[in-house]
């Protein structure tokens, strides 16, 4: 059986050294995360693969009742993909932890679980506003609507960032209740919210960089697709063949299959982000003690 060589996570690092030791512990056992985890990643890639088809296909459909149909298979797809996203992720702190897999998928699908309300508290609010805006001051203007949800999305994703450290923090310690992700280690995040971001925006720059390559068939697809979209809605056949959702869903699975290494270096990252930051709470309460 292959034996896990990590490092302690509990080390305070610096950004490029979370980075290197995240990848580290991704490369040195590519063979037990592969092992411990091709089913859960074949399961988010036809998650994907359906959810990218549904989405694109609803562009260029005009009958109201397939729309509706395609909506719903989205819809499915995103949710089951999120389920799936968390029970990885609960095998992942398994084998970190060396416990049981199954307690530690339970966490994650309530991690999940909490932010998912989250957002659509976030969701909530956009319309709210949005629909407030139509009805009492006649402001239907497009744009105006889509600045509301550019900012909706900013604020969110900045108030997203703490839960990096909370929510890596929940899944790594046992003791820990759920309602400290939005408690007293979301304090805590907020007050290293600088080096988290960091980790995030370097990391999902990074990630996007080998996104771009890994998904360029994928891409090249969801182009045309759009274009073809576009035909259709002003008046155009349908230049696309019959097979169109069969290679949108391949495109997408294979890209989620590639990407799905990229993905795990992310959590690692976080990984050992939140254990950076412990271990410097710990060093600054030491310091004070003595």
């Amino acid at each position: 059986m292959n034996k896990l060589r990590i490092e302690n996570h509990m080390k305070s690092r610096s950004l490029s050294a979370v980075a290197a030791t995240a990848y580290r512990l991704l490369s040195q056992n590519i063979k037990l995360w592969t092992k411990r985890l091709w089913l859960w990643l074949l399961c988010i890639a036809a998650a994907s693969g359906i959810a990218y088809t549904a989405s694109i296909l609803i562009m260029s459909e005009k009958d109201s009742m397939t729309t509706l149909a395609l909506w719903g298979v989205a819809f499915v797809a995103v949710a089951a993909e999120i389920f799936l996203y968390a029970c990885a992720s609960g095998s992942i702190m398994a084998v970190l932890k060396e416990q049981n897999v199954k307690p530690n998928i339970f966490r994650a699908l309530r991690l999940a679980l909490l932010i998912v309300l989250v957002y659509c508290v976030f969701v909530a609010i956009y319309y709210a506003i949005s629909i407030s805006l139509v009805i009492f001051w006649n402001i239907g203007v497009l744009y105006i609507h889509i600045l509301i949800a550019i900012g909706m999305i900013l604020i969110a994703t900045i108030m997203a960032i703490p839960v990096c450290y909370s929510g890596m923090r929940y899944l790594s310690e046992d003791d820990e209740k759920l309602t400290s992700v939005i408690g007293k280690n979301y304090i805590i995040g907020l007050r290293h919210f600088w080096r988290l971001f960091l980790t995030v925006f370097v990391v999902m720059l990074v990630s996007m960089l080998l996104a771009v390559l890994l998904a360029a068939p994928l891409g090249v697809i969801c182009l045309a697709s759009m274009q073809n979209a576009l035909g259709i809605y002003l008046g155009d056949p349908s230049g696309m063949p019959a097979t169109q959702p069969l290679l949108i869903f391949l495109a997408a699975f294979i890209a989620t299959i590639a990407c799905s290494y990229v993905w795990l270096w992310q959590f690692f990252s976080i990984y050992y982000q939140y254990g950076s930051i412990t271990t410097r709470i710990k060093e600054y309460e030491k310091a004070i003690i003595d």
